[in-house]
């Protein structure tokens, strides 16, 4: 064995000889230490776990699991001093037992067979799968001080390969007495375990710092002070940074194997380069990929040995059906998703059924086990899909190690089917609603996954088809409320586009000589009769020009009548002008009675212009300059904003069974709204079919789909195949959500493919 491999192996005969009474002193120094601290940390978490529930029952949709969080929070508070002493005395307890040999009713594991656990009553299988599953989190967590920690535990209670169940302080132990603990208070089995997760997260922290000062305190007692930790945990871009390691625990720094093609995300030839480092009996190019461990040469495997293996995965799957039916029957379904997801694969590796198997097919867990974890660390995946996601480790698992190219092509449809469960999680965001029927649809391709895959691939290809087909569906009626929605839009934008053009024809015509009563008849009723005209015929249209020219004609019938020739054509113009009057208010169907009331003021309008015009230019002077103190200018509309990036405008609208909130932007300074801000470059870099998550002022962001874009104004319409709203928004309003943060675009990578390149990254770290 090579010098650099031997700095990590402790020889066993030099390990120092203690007393039985050395030993046993020290180990109940060990379980006072983790006593206090981890008990302390119990009594400084009640406020913190209190919060968390209480958040955790506002965000949630599903009034029974409120109610559970809720009532966990109050029983809680209330039993919280029990659960402090009956922690520490169950600790102390366990402690003992293990110290002696004996068993203390620890969870059962499940190395356990199928057909044990199918004996164990339904509320004791549920909590000891949960249990585990803490554990097993917990441990992931402390790998690396944990393996130093074993080593010399092991060596005071005189074993040499201490197992988790043995070791008094491992986090099985410590979940075991926090589980007694909770027992204190009385209620389900569910709402303990919700509480037992919660004080699992708080619990967590104080362990790491409780074995680090284990592992320093078995060193100051000269315990293995040599000993080297061998283990370092995988680098992802979502985990805080790696403490800095104490110097008795450095491993020695590794040169980063050749970095695989990112780009098309080929683990395969990774795979191969890995293996061939134990076949050499040396590391590649001197190094180890973090997070994976090495299989030493083995006799060569019997023919069946996969076989084997594969057939107890399979029998954890049915153990896996067999819960979730349980819980069904208990009212469970939301058990996994209260407690999170935990990554069996890991359990799974370093589970004695996994002993033995081949040295490709040990890697092959490690990677899979690693593409599970960027998975669940994965901020940008619902909770929920993370728990449908998680039911398929194993199948996943058997997949790869029945069929390579599932690392190599991104075409093979497991891959396919994780990241078409992606796509389709895109339009729930952080909120996912288990009542929808495309999330029932895709619990239910996993249950059908889990019941019925054993070696034959071909059900994941099935399973993707039927994906396809209902996600296909579902587009299909999400476009139809799109094509419903674009055309109410079409329809307002030309009717604003009408209101616009028709106004401007009558108040580019009005001057303050015109008479009020004109004034009001022209801007109550014939600017109504013009756009409905516009919208009809278009601006070019004679009908419309025939409008456009009444107006003139109006304006000028009621001006002072200065000779004979223009009376005379006054009497010419008046038949014509009233039954064109008469054709444009059938238009707006006016009543007779509005009508009635308007052509007698006219007629007296009429008769002053005459006389006006009798009376000689200065009565007409005076007429007008009458006319001028009666009828007030309009009045120039000045819209002050007290924020210069302005106000959004909302108008909701519900028509064909579509409803459409109208979103503008209104009081904006020109300065701010330029074209060559960068958000109005980003509004206008989006196509059809991008997703942009909108922030809700109460409530969690939801995200809609750019469906459709006004070819006139370019207005946006968003829309979301889970609801019938549809959003409509100018490019101004959305440049400036984008600018205050309360929108933003949904970058789409598929999951798995997200989980590829971070496990690339992490092999490749030094």
């Amino acid at each position: 064995m090579a010098a650099s491999a031997l700095s990590n192996v402790v020889d066993l005969n030099q390990r120092r000889q203690l007393s039985a009474a050395e030993s046993s002193r020290m180990l109940n120094d060990c379980r006072e230490l983790a006593m206090r601290r981890l008990s302390s940390s119990l009594r400084e978490m009640l406020s913190e776990v209190e919060e968390d529930l209480f958040q955790m029952a506002e965000a949630s949709y599903d009034r029974e699991m409120q109610n559970l969080y809720l009532e966990v929070r109050g029983k809680a508070k209330e039993k919280w001093p029990k659960i402090e002493a009956a922690f520490s005395r169950h600790f102390v307890d366990i402690f003992n037992h293990k110290m002696r040999g004996e068993m203390s009713g620890a969870v059962k594991t499940l190395a356990s067979s199928t057909q044990e656990l199918r004996l164990v009553e339904e509320d004791d299988l549920a909590e000891s799968i949960a249990l585990q599953e803490l554990s097993t989190r917990l441990r992931e967590q402390n790998e690396s001080e944990l393996s130093l920690l074993g080593e010399r535990v092991g060596l005071l209670l005189g074993k040499n390969d201490l197992r988790e169940e043995e070791n008094p302080v491992s986090p099985l132990a410590v979940c075991d007495a926090l589980k007694r603990a909770c027992d204190e208070i009385e209620g389900s089995v569910k709402l303990k375990l919700v509480l037992l997760k919660q004080i699992e997260q708080h619990v967590s922290k104080a362990l790491q710092s409780v074995y680090a000062d284990l592992n320093t305190e078995m060193v100051r007692w000269n315990i293995l002070p040599e000993l080297k930790s061998a283990y370092r945990k995988p680098v992802t871009s979502s985990s805080a940074p790696r403490p800095a390691a104490r110097k008795e625990e450095e491993a020695a720094p590794a040169a980063p194997p050749q970095q695989a093609d990112a780009g098309g995300g080929d683990l395969l030839s990774f795979l191969h380069q890995l293996m061939q480092a134990p076949l050499r009996g040396q590391p590649l190019d001197g190094a180890v990929a973090p997070g994976l461990a090495v299989v030493p040469p083995a006799a060569p495997a019997a023919d069946n040995r996969q076989a084997v293996f594969i057939e107890s995965l399979t029998e954890m799957q049915r153990l896996d059906t067999l819960m979730q039916e349980k819980g069904r029957v208990q009212g469970l379904p939301d058990l996994c998703q209260a407690l999170g997801t935990v990554n069996v694969l890991h359990q799974i590796k370093a589970n004695s059924l996994a002993q033995g198997v081949g040295q490709l097919d040990a890697i092959t867990i490690d990677i899979v086990a690693m593409l599970f974890d960027f998975i669940f660390d994965d901020a940008k995946i619902p909770d929920a899909i993370k728990a449908l996601v998680g039911r398929l480790q194993i199948p996943v698992l058997k997949v790869a190690m029945l069929d390579k190219s599932f690392f190599s092509s991104k075409a093979h449809p497991a891959r396919r089917l994780l990241d078409g469960i992606s796509h389709a999680a895109v339009a729930w965001g952080s909120s996912v609603d288990q009542d929808d029927p495309l999330f029932q649809e895709i619990a239910f391709i996993v249950d059908r996954i889990q019941d019925e895959f054993e070696r034959d691939v071909q059900i994941f290809t099935d399973a993707l088809n039927l994906l396809g087909a209902v996600q296909a569906e579902r587009d299909a009626m999400a476009e139809g409320i799109a094509e419903r929605s674009a055309e109410i839009m079409r329809k307002r934008e030309t009717e604003e586009i009408a209101w616009v053009v028709a106004g401007e024809a009558v108040t580019q015509r009005i001057t303050s000589a015109v008479p009020q009563e004109v004034q009001r008849f022209l801007f109550d009723h014939w600017q109504y009769v013009l756009k409905e005209l516009y919208i009809r015929h278009g601006e070019e249209h004679h009908a419309y020009l025939s409008a456009v020219s009444m107006v003139d004609d109006l304006i000028w019938s009621v001006a002072p009548k200065t000779s004979s020739d223009e009376r005379k054509q006054l009497v010419n113009t008046l038949p014509g002008l009233l039954s064109a009057m008469h054709h444009g208010l059938d238009v707006i169907n006016l009543s007779q009675d509005l009508r009635r009331r308007f052509f007698d003021t006219l007629v007296a309008l009429h008769s002053a212009a005459v006389k006006a015009g009798l009376n000689g230019a200065e009565a007409a002077a005076a007429a007008v300059a009458a006319s001028a103190e009666s009828s007030p200018a309009p009045a120039q509309e000045t819209q002050y904003s007290v924020n210069p990036e302005g106000e959004l405008f909302i108008t909701r609208i519900s028509e064909n069974d579509v409803q459409i909130e109208e979103v503008a932007l209104v009081g904006a300074s020109p300065a701010v709204v330029t074209a060559g801000d960068r958000h109005l470059q980003q509004v206008s870099a989006l196509g059809r079919g991008d997703w942009v998550e909108f922030g809700q002022a109460e409530g969690p962001p939801t995200r809609a789909r750019l469906s459709w874009i006004s070819p006139q104004r370019g207005i946006f319409l968003f829309t979301n195949p889970r609801s019938p709203r549809a959003t409509s928004i100018s490019q101004e309003a959305l440049a400036y959500q984008f600018r205050v943060g309360m929108a933003q675009v949904v970058t789409e990578t598929p999951m798995f493919e997200r989980a590829v390149h971070g496990v690339l990254e992490s092999l490749s770290v030094s």
